[in-house]
């Protein structure tokens, strides 16, 4: 007889254990479901996240493209004030020199030339 209680027991015992393993694997699954929407949800956001960055990125791109152009259309300008500066450059040296010359032979003359009294 006593076996028969211990038996009994037993299939008791491993009822609740099967019952407590059901609810754990059951919590466990649904929270796995969970898990699995919200990394769903979070893959969509991403997603378009790259979307709104790849328009802006390419249009970053169409801006920087522009602002080269402008820079090569600039430089170009820029060489062409610089050679038309030179220019204007050596004719103010050019001047400079003429006013030296004059004003050594201004003072050479000065002592050269006879003085009235």
């Amino acid at each position: 007889m006593r076996d028969c209680v211990v038996a009994g027991s037993n299939a008791e015992g491993a009822d609740r254990l099967l019952k407590s393993q059901r609810e754990t694997h059951d919590d466990l699954t649904s929270e796995l479901v969970k898990m699995a929407g919200v990394l769903k949800a979070n893959s969509l956001a991403f997603g378009d996240l790259v979307e709104s960055d790849k328009g802006l990125v390419q249009e970053t791109a169409e801006l920087l493209e522009r602002s080269v152009t402008g820079v090569g259309k600039q430089g170009v300008r820029v060489g062409k004030f610089r050679k038309r500066s030179w220019g204007t450059t050596g004719m103010t040296w050019l001047a400079m020199l003429v006013v030296v010359c004059v004003f050594f032979m201004l003072v050479l003359f000065m002592k050269v030339a006879p003085k009235r009294y």
